[in-house]
């Protein structure tokens, strides 16, 4: 995720992540749901959790 929010912050890339997972949509600035193949809501993210960098 860290790599993602990189991406995002230094270089201005837009990235679409598809996830069931609620907690790895809190990385995002948004989340779009969809349901059937239509936007059912778009909504900002109000506490963005900020990914840690990876060491290894």
């Amino acid at each position: 995720m860290n790599t993602i929010q990189e991406l995002h912050e230094k270089f201005g890339h837009t990235v679409i992540l598809i996830t069931h997972e609620t907690e790895t949509a809190r990385h995002a600035e948004r989340v779009i749901h969809i349901k059937d193949g239509m936007v059912e809501k778009d909504e900002k993210v109000k506490v963005r959790k900020k990914a840690k960098a990876f060491k290894k």
